[in-house]
């Protein structure tokens, strides 16, 4: 029917078009076949009109008809020709208004032939366009108003309200005709303006579907893919098996069974549109999610979102994008891991700029003196492995008390988790090799960022002036670590304590073993404010002044190096010592629980603690553990005094050679 249909087209209109279907020839096309309608019908009844006058005995007027439709037969043939249309249209108009002139004025069939008057400004204007067209009817009009106004042209007699009638209605149907091929025209106008954006917005879109990264699909209620999805879909998803699939089983891989059910859940929800579009898309279930590409065999972060569209008859789909950026999320990662390594850095310059060069110059020494005696323990190839991890603790446990006392949270935290994976190993029955390359692959990091801290500091103390000397810079250094040791351990339990210096022999420190004395006292400060200085409100409780005190003197007693240090808290609790000894398994016969001096050397035991629990700052049971090592280390010896309630008494006793006293006290009246 469709072909039969276009062939007619092409016989009316001249065969000048191929496809009649086109829209850009509408217009034109239409004019031809008008014409061709008018010049068939018009031609066969003139003709037929004309044999019928002759037959009545008025040859010349049949003659005149036959003419007539035999010039319209003619114009039938010229409209296949290549001739213009202008004159192929103008031609046979212009006469056709003569002949409608000649009507009138002969007042044919008393008068009733002129009505054909009404049919020439449709006919002109449509065919000839509005100007040309209302020009010849206005000819026309003018023909008309002189045959009926003026009386003796006419061969019949026009009554005024006749002819002003037969005027009037005429000027009706021009008007009426004149409006209407100008809103035709109009529209055309606009129909030809929104075709051609529709035109270019379709290639634009088609062109943005096939050269976009995104994906685009549309998909029918039963989650069924369209034929219509673009081409760097197949891309995305790793198949070209997509068309008439459903979209759920091509995420199957990639989604749990009540996953999937949520999303149909959720589909279903975007083409019934349960709710506005901004409310579901902040519920899409997939907005982000893992895909697996089982062809490629690799897993890509997928961003996707959905909407209702509606195709036509109240029939609605689901217009689904999908885009990789699994690139992107991967460079964001590096950029977030970037930002966090750089924020780290200016934190941990931060932290190092605000302590004193010769404070933190002291840390640094005494860092890479720890792991020193570390490497030392690696390579002792006589020591088994458990008692190298309780060496390495202890040093490792060293370097993160001085480093939170400087206020140096980062690398603290550090150390801290390397405290655990130690704690891990010691807790076990057996240590590998790998797991000691594990703590040396940990260490050889930690200390590239104790080596970043010393470029630090040289830059600092480039733009500072260090004064005093040595003896000065080891008392300021000394008391200025135990200091911070003492606020940061108060502030971390919410205590307050204060440490006193009753006594501080500065030759001790200038000749005897410093770092021992400091790494030794820095454990004690911190003990003594977590297990013996109470809260506030307990000192308040017990009639106590609410801060704290520890007392410190470190004297030269002839042979010997005399640390003392004292506090006023709560003393030791020996029944909590010992049942934490006896659930520690610490004594291999349990009845030594009952005897007080070795209830005195279990607190020393590596990893008891009498804390209930173990923070980045104390609870570890390395702290005394450390300082039995360091002063057996020297051979020296520890006594401990305690009273409940008033405190306890730590008196650490070092050998030291008389002349290095002597020595330095010459030195010190010198200075």
């Amino acid at each position: 029917m469709a072909a039969q249909g276009d062939t007619f087209l092409r016989l009316l209109s001249s065969h000048h078009f191929e496809n009649p279907r086109d829209e850009s020839v509408v217009d034109e096309m239409a004019r031809y076949v008008i014409l061709n309608a008018a010049f068939f019908v018009g031609a066969a009844f003139i003709i037929i009109f004309g044999i019928s006058v002759v037959r009545e005995g008025n040859i010349i007027r049949g003659v005149f008809d036959i003419s007539l439709g035999c010039i319209c037969i003619l114009f039938i043939v010229l409209l296949r020709t290549k001739l213009p249309f202008a004159i192929l249209g103008f031609i046979p108009l212009f006469i056709f208004g003569f002949l409608l002139a000649f009507l009138v004025s002969t007042g044919d069939e008393r008068g009733f032939a002129g009505l054909w008057i009404y049919s020439y400004p449709i006919l002109t204007i449509f065919m000839l366009g509005l100007s040309t067209g209302t020009i010849l009817s206005g000819m026309l009009l003018v023909a008309v108003m002189t045959f009926t106004l003026i009386p003796g042209l006419s061969g019949f007699v026009y009554t005024i309200p006749v002819a002003l009638r037969l005027i009037c209605v005429y000027l009706l149907v021009a008007i009426l005709t004149m409006v209407y091929e100008q809103i035709r025209l109009m529209m055309n106008r606009w129909n030809k303006q929104l075709t051609l954006q529709l035109k270019v917005e379709r290639d634009l879109i088609e062109a943005m579907k096939d050269n976009l990264k995104a994906g685009l699909f549309l998909m029918d209620k039963d989650f069924l893919i369209q034929g219509s999805y673009s081409k760097p879909l197949e891309g995305i998803l790793g198949t070209d098996e997509i068309e008439g699939r459903k979209f759920t089983d091509i995420l199957s891989a990639s989604l749990k069974a009540k996953e999937r059910d949520t999303l149909e859940d959720y589909f279903k929800m975007v083409i019934n549109r349960s709710f506005d579009a901004s409310m579901l898309e902040e519920i899409n279930p997939i907005s982000e999610f893992s895909y697996l590409d089982e062809v490629n065999q690799a897993t890509k972060i997928f961003s996707t979102s959905f909407v209702a569209v509606e195709r036509g008859r109240g029939e609605f789909f689901v217009l689904g994008t999908v885009e990789d950026i699994t690139e992107a999320k991967e460079l964001q990662r590096q950029l977030e891991m970037e930002a966090s390594k750089r924020e780290e850095e200016m934190r941990a310059l931060f932290q190092v700029i605000q302590v004193e060069p010769r404070v933190f110059g002291d840390f640094i020494e005494d860092t890479e003196y720890e792991f020193d005696r570390i490497n030392d323990t690696l390579k002792n190839r006589k020591m088994n492995a458990q008692d190298a991890m309780v060496d390495i603790y202890q040093s490792v446990h060293a370097i993160k008390s001085n480093a939170l006392i400087l206020g140096l949270e980062n690398f603290s935290a550090k150390l801290h988790e390397l405290e655990n994976v130690i704690k891990g190993y010691r807790e076990q029955d057996d240590v590998s090799f790998e797991d000691v390359l594990r703590v040396t692959v940990d260490l050889e990091r930690i200390m590239k960022e104790k080596d970043k801290f010393r470029d630090t500091i040289a830059k600092i103390e480039a733009f500072k002036v260090s004064a005093g000397g040595n003896r000065r810079q080891d008392r300021h250094v000394l008391v200025e670590t135990l200091t911070k040791a003492c606020e940061k351990a108060a502030a971390a339990q919410d205590k307050k304590a204060k440490l006193v210096i009753e006594e501080l022999d500065g030759a001790v420190l200038e000749t005897g073993p410093r770092r021992v004395i400091k790494e030794v006292l820095t454990q004690l400060v911190r003990n003594a404010v977590y297990h013996g200085i109470e809260t506030p409100d307990e000192r308040k409780k017990q009639g106590k002044d609410t801060e704290g005190k520890i007392k410190l003197s470190i004297k030269n007693e002839i042979g010997s190096i005399h640390l003392k240090l004292a506090d006023d808290g709560r003393g030791l609790n020996m029944e909590k010592i010992k049942e934490k000894a006896l659930r520690q398994h610490v004594f291999k016969n349990p009845a030594d629980a009952e005897n007080p001096s070795l209830l005195l050397k279990a607190i020393f035991s590596p990893g008891f603690s009498t804390a209930e629990v173990a923070d980045v700052h104390a609870g570890r049971g390395v702290g005394l553990s450390l300082v039995k090592e360091r002063i057996k280390d020297l051979h020296g010896s520890i006594k401990i005094s305690f009273e409940q309630g008033k405190g306890t008494v730590f008196n650490i006793y070092i050998p030291f050679q008389e002349e290095s006293v002597m020595a330095g006290a010459v030195m010190n009246r010198a200075s």
